[in-house]
């Protein structure tokens, strides 16, 4: 008979909340950014068939004048969202654009291969838009975001029923300090081929409701992100067509590789067997 006090993936067969790919821009006129890419509302309307204007509102500070009359300030377009909704009224996937970034959400994750041929197309729509522009990327990541729920009293909590003690991204007050603790760390590491990337993973433990019971979560929020050394280093992610496709494609599978090693030394042997997280899978 299966314990009560374990670790369960928030969905039954993975524990991938959230998935996001993003890109960060250098632009000298970020407002005619949002004006180019605005097509893409009717252009993607069959995945996206729910639409949302982004606003902004500007303050100017500066000394203060006696009785004088205040300034008023209007909101302006930041930007806007496409979003396609789940029956439950919860999002499945969502793009949301920017004066300075783009990022595409899925929030229904199924297998790496399908999501990331949705994501790349979007992506190609996207660098479609704005080639021919002065835009560079100033970088360009992927973000998991895999939460376990605690099945049990909390105060049987036990992180050794999750993580690896042994891993080295981990402090050894997160087995001691109950259901309450956070644990972040960052680094750079060289990509073959890819150049440098920054890594980061933070993990939160908290106490929260979870299907209307109080449950202990641990969430592990995984970023990795290639930063541009120069203005132009990263142009050829944006480049329209195969070419800037095999190269979103090269590095993010570089990402989502790297993703599945750090969350297999993150996690214990019966945790990383319950998801199938095996690496002699990986290519």
């Amino acid at each position: 008979m299966m314990s009560d006090n374990r670790f369960e993936p928030i969905n039954q067969a993975h524990a991938i909340v959230e998935m996001v790919l993003f890109f960060e821009f250098i632009s000298p006129e970020p407002d005619k950014n949002i004006e180019r890419l605005l097509p893409l509302r009717s252009e993607l309307e069959d995945d996206f068939p729910s639409y949302e204007l982004l606003e902004v509102v500007e303050f100017n500070f500066g000394p203060s004048v006696p009785d004088s009359t205040p300034q008023q300030v209007q909101p302006k377009t930041g930007g806007f969202e496409l979003r396609r909704f789940k029956s439950d009224g919860s999002f499945e996937w969502l793009i949301r654009f920017t004066q300075k970034s783009i990022s595409i959400h899925c929030l229904e994750y199924t297998r790496w291969k399908n999501v990331w041929e949705k994501v790349n197309v979007y992506s190609g729509k996207v660098f479609d838009k704005l080639a021919g522009t002065n835009i560079n990327l100033s970088s360009i990541g992927l973000r998991y975001l895999d939460q376990f729920v605690f099945c049990g009293d909390p105060k049987n909590y036990d992180a050794r029923l999750l993580l690896n003690p042994s891993s080295s991204l981990l402090c050894s007050r997160a087995f001691i300090s109950g259901a309450r603790w956070h644990c972040y760390s960052g680094w750079f590491e060289e990509a073959k081929g890819l150049g440098e990337i920054l890594g980061q993973v933070n993990l939160d433990s908290v106490v929260s409701n979870v299907d209307e019971n109080r449950r202990a979560t641990v969430l592990i929020d995984q970023v990795f992100t290639r930063r541009a050394q120069s203005e132009t280093e990263l142009m050829q992610y944006m480049t329209p067509g195969k070419i800037g496709s095999e190269c979103r494609s090269n590095l993010a599978q570089w990402m989502h590789d790297a993703n599945k090693k750090l969350l297999s030394d993150l996690l214990n042997d019966t945790v990383r067997s319950r998801i199938s997280l095996y690496l002699d899978e990986m290519p």
